[in-house]
């Protein structure tokens, strides 16, 4: 299988919003699946609800260092009305959104070497603007070189590994859309986030090799 890993930096400030929060806009502390995915399908002008992008390539994540948050105070304005017409605007009770302060993170993909190197080639000249998080926090991209990766197993994973591990934050993160007629449902998978870029597991995992990292893909 080939891969590359690419970095993207986050310009200011983003956020990677928990769906499942209310009043307190929570973020996820790495970019999940899905925003990766959607960053590729930005990079090369795909259609929003082009789905096939998910069986491309499989995704490692390692945050260069876990970024600091920020948390600020926003009103919401509520639009209440039928159908098309609205007939009232009101403003909700204040509400927290958390922010991440400059993050920074390494992305690792492995794939079929076509696909590689057609996605390597959209990073570097991208068809629409990329971004992470909302769609004004742009990010700065610097790609590696594509290389073969080998199957290996290991114990010190550089980056997210699957499963609940001790020394580890622990998330659940959106991992692929699938579509069912007219909607769309969502697909999680928990996973453990080192606090200093690498976990220590007591049994070996399959990893793949980027070179000196070991790293686990999904």
């Amino acid at each position: 299988m080939w891969g590359f890993k690419f970095r993207i930096e986050g310009l200011y400030f983003t956020s990677f919003r928990n769906p499942l929060t209310t009043s307190l806009f929570k973020t996820y502390l790495v970019p999940p699946f899905t925003t990766i995915r959607g960053l590729l399908s930005n990079a090369l002008g795909l259609p929003r609800d082009h789905l096939e992008i998910q069986e491309w390539v499989t995704i490692g994540i390692k945050p260069v260092n876990l970024p600091e948050k920020s948390r600020e105070m926003a009103k919401v304005l509520k639009l209440k009305g039928d159908y098309n017409k609205f007939t009232r605007t009101f403003s909700s009770s204040p509400m927290f959104k958390e922010f991440l302060v400059f993050p920074s993170y390494d992305i690792f993909l492995g794939g079929e070497e076509e696909k590689i190197r057609k996605i390597i080639e959209a990073l570097k000249n991208p068809v629409r603007p990329l971004y992470i998080g909302g769609s004004d926090d742009l990010v700065d991209i610097k790609v590696d070189e594509p290389l073969q990766i080998e199957l290996v197993k290991s114990n010190e994973i550089r980056g997210i590994v699957g499963g609940v591990q001790e020394d580890a934050v622990v998330e659940k993160l959106p991992y692929k859309f699938h579509k069912r007629g007219k909607k769309f449902t969502l697909d999680y998978k928990v996973v453990s986030i080192p606090k200093n870029g690498v976990i220590h597991l007591e049994e070996s995992v399959e990893a793949y090799r980027f070179k000196e990292e070991m790293v686990w893909l999904a």
